[in-house]
């Protein structure tokens, strides 16, 4: 009967310090990270972990919304569990599926992670339909804009070269084929 850890965070510029360390004191016997978002049910390292856990085998998270982010998904995953009997524990959410009173709480923990997920979709909705209505510009600058903005930086500032790479977001080469297209003077 092995204790398996999983971890995850949605990209690789987020760190698993914090869960790997409570997996670590719980004592779980191996540990499985992972970097992929939440929302996709079909994660490679967590398929690999399911289709390694055995009958009396524990799957240990830090917190629910690790496994998944919606109900559907996390029930779909509890059913799996309780008919292959593997136990569940969730570090942050108390959660030990070992129990009703755990399974229970997994049941209800589960429909507020998705709750949260849709308020916190929702606020970000709204915040982007403030912004196009009050006329900003969502994304990043078109290449075009950038280009225009270093060319005028060279023409009509006395930036040096990097300032204008750095302020405009291009490249060296790429500000000084677009002064060679122009066929703009260069600089002495």
């Amino acid at each position: 009967m092995a204790i398996i850890g999983y971890a995850r965070v949605s990209t690789t510029h987020q760190k698993l310090d914090s869960q790997l360390e409570a997996l670590q004191e719980y004592g779980v016997d191996k540990i499985y990270q992972e970097y992929d978002s939440g929302r996709n049910k079909n994660r490679v390292v967590l398929e690999e972990v399911l289709g390694q856990l055995q009958p009396g085998d524990t799957l240990v998270i830090f917190k629910l919304d690790r496994l998944a982010r919606g109900t559907q998904h996390l029930l779909k995953l509890l059913e799996d569990f309780e008919e292959r009997h593997i136990n569940f524990v969730s570090i942050q959410n108390h959660i030990d599926t070992t129990t009703p009173m755990g399974k229970l709480i997994f049941t209800i923990m589960g429909a507020f992670a998705e709750m949260e997920a849709a308020l916190i979709r929702e606020r970000v909705l709204a915040g982007l339909k403030t912004a196009r209505t009050k006329g900003v510009k969502l994304g990043r600058p078109s290449v075009t804009e950038q280009i225009n903005e270093a060319i005028e930086l060279y023409t009509g500032s006395e930036l040096t070269t990097k300032e204008i790479v750095e302020r405009s977001g291009v490249s060296v080469t790429t500000l000084y084929r677009h002064i060679n297209k122009r066929q703009l003077p260069l600089r002495g």
